[in-house]
């Protein structure tokens, strides 16, 4: 994407807002007790793990004083700057003209109080400037700055650096004129606050670059910026009510395109495959050299999704974010596995993937319900001007499209079979005291889990197989919500080994057994369970 449209998502999305003690015999136990639970057809609660994934970034840094010095970075072309707080703002003699004190002294108000909040009430550590004992930076971008040679009228924003004479790296906020006059009280453009949010967005990766996590985890820099931005902004506002909270419109592809990665930049790409955790793949190259896009409208963006930043956040606890950016150097999941086990971290990836079904997720559940409305049935094709090929359209839903093989069994489509980490979402029709399906998994680590809702929105989870039996009793006093349980596919893989990874997609069968009357339409709102759905598809 281009950089501008980098910066205008980001600034979109701104409003969002077991582990046993791990030894290897206590994860074994674990797995298998769950897969019991699959084939006898009991439900469970999911249990919590052990040992927790928290950290409390107040344990290791210190309170840091207020800065009052700037960073000799040695950048040259400096013709002014403004200083206030904890910020200054740097400018060439070649600024636009709308870039006046009018629009800087808002711009580092807002910068003060918001990374006040975040610092001195969440808890975060400053960016690097600010951790020894300078003002944090914004440069401007087109002003004749060492930073770049832009015109004074050229747009963007970016999360920037400059090196110091001995060789250290300094993260700052490198923003055009365009946001920059956007804090002016004289501007009147329609898009000022998404801009003003977009500074902020800049601000937030100053931060996250400036910790030891996420080095190969470009989609985790984006989406638990996200998540902090919006995390930031509820609190602060003091609500109890998350009725009306949204996720973002970059969070579609993390819930209605649940065969995606959890660990994915770009997402579901034209040739078929998966954007890497740092965007491998989002590019190729025609035979003349020239750049062409292979990404799709909407969920191209899905790093911007702060969904699993927020399932994170609301079901291991608001610590656990704060944990990733200090214990995982490289990828997310791989570095929760080595803290957790092997055994936890595929469980967390189907308890991930359930809930998500169901759209059980805390405080969340109703930002969850908001994107499967606003966005079932959206068509997505093929997104840029140069594309490496036009696609054919898919009709977004979070169920899979499945047919009926000789053998009458469910064969899902191919192209949307699960990615690394990804899953298929079944809807099954179901008739008794019990309903179950015989699991086929015809690629390495896969898993079943039947769940659903009750009309009361009752959650009720069954135990998740490798293969073979996948039951759940149902109980007369919490009958499924239109008739319909979910199974729920998983690929559990969760270490990233390139191409290889990211081009694979995961198969497998399904055959219907009790209690399992038909497959359901796929393009139904079965998610939602207050609703009476009617179904006259046939297999």
């Amino acid at each position: 994407m281009k950089n501008i449209t980098k910066f205008c998502k980001a600034g979109a999305i701104a409003l969002l807002g077991f582990l046993f003690a791990c030894d290897n015999q206590s994860n074994k136990s674990s797995s298998n007790g769950i897969e019991e639970n699959a084939s006898n057809g009991e439900s469970f609660a999911w249990p919590a793990y052990n040992p927790t994934i928290h950290y409390n970034f107040k344990e290791e840094y210190p309170d840091f004083p207020l800065p009052t010095k700037n960073l000799d970075d040695q950048c040259s072309g400096e013709a002014w700057r403004i200083d206030d707080g904890w910020w200054t703002f740097i400018a060439g003699k070649n600024a636009n003209p709308l870039v006046t004190e009018s629009a800087v002294r808002p711009l580092l108000k807002r910068l003060n109080e918001d990374f006040g909040y975040i610092r001195d009430v969440m808890g975060w550590p400053p960016d690097k400037r600010g951790m020894e004992g300078y003002r944090s930076a914004v440069y401007l971008f087109g002003s004749g700055l060492c930073t770049d040679d832009a015109p004074n009228d050229a747009l963007g924003g970016w999360q920037s650096a400059t090196q110091s004479p001995d060789g250290q790296v300094w993260a700052n906020i490198l923003i055009s004129y365009y946001p920059t006059y956007c804090f002016d009280p004289a501007c009147t453009w329609k898009d000022k606050e998404f801009q003003k949010g977009g500074v902020i967005h800049e601000g937030i990766h100053a931060i996250l670059s400036s910790l030891p996590g996420c080095r190969d985890a470009a989609w985790f820099h984006e989406g638990a910026n996200t998540w902090l931005q919006g995390t930031m902004e509820l609190e602060r506002s003091g609500t109890t009510n998350y009725d009306n909270v949204e996720l973002g419109w970059l969070s579609m592809g993390s819930v209605l395109a649940p065969f995606i990665p959890i660990e994915c930049y770009c997402g579901w790409l034209q040739d078929g495959s998966f954007g890497g955790p740092a965007a491998q793949g989002e590019h190729k190259t025609d035979d003349s050299g020239q750049k062409l896009t292979n990404t799709r409208y909407l969920v191209g963006g899905v790093q911007y999704s702060a969904v699993f930043a927020t399932f994170l956040g609301e079901i291991l606890g608001k610590g656990s974010v704060p944990w990733i950016w200090q214990n995982c150097p490289k990828h997310v999941l791989e570095g929760i596995a080595e803290h957790i086990g092997e055994a936890q971290i595929r469980r967390l990836i189907c308890e991930y993937r359930a809930r998500l079904a169901l759209a059980d997720l805390g405080r969340y559940e109703q930002a969850v319900l908001k994107m499967y409305r606003q966005y079932m049935g959206k068509e997505i094709g093929s997104e840029g001007e140069r594309n490496v090929e036009i696609v054919e359209i898919w009709k977004a839903t979070p169920y899979a499209k499945t047919s009926i093989d000789n053998e009458g069994l469910l064969v899902p489509e191919n192209r949307t079979t699960p990615g690394w980490s990804g899953a298929n979402i079944i809807p099954i029709h179901a008739n008794g005291k019990s309903i179950s399906v015989d699991f086929k998994p015809l690629s390495p680590n896969m898993s079943c889990q039947l769940c659903y809702r009750t009309e009361k929105g009752e959650t009720v989870y069954g135990g998740i197989t490798k293969g073979g039996k996948c039951a759940l009793k149902i109980d007369p006093a919490k009958t499924p919500a239109n008739g319909v349980v979910f199974a729920v596919v998983c690929n559990t893989d969760y270490v990233y080994e390139g191409d290889k990874t990211r081009t694979t997609h995961h198969d497998y069968r399904l055959k219907l057994g009790e209690g399992a009357v038909r497959t359901a339409d796929i393009h139904k709102n079965w998610w939602d369970w207050k609703t009476k759905t009617e179904d006259s598809s046939a297999l």
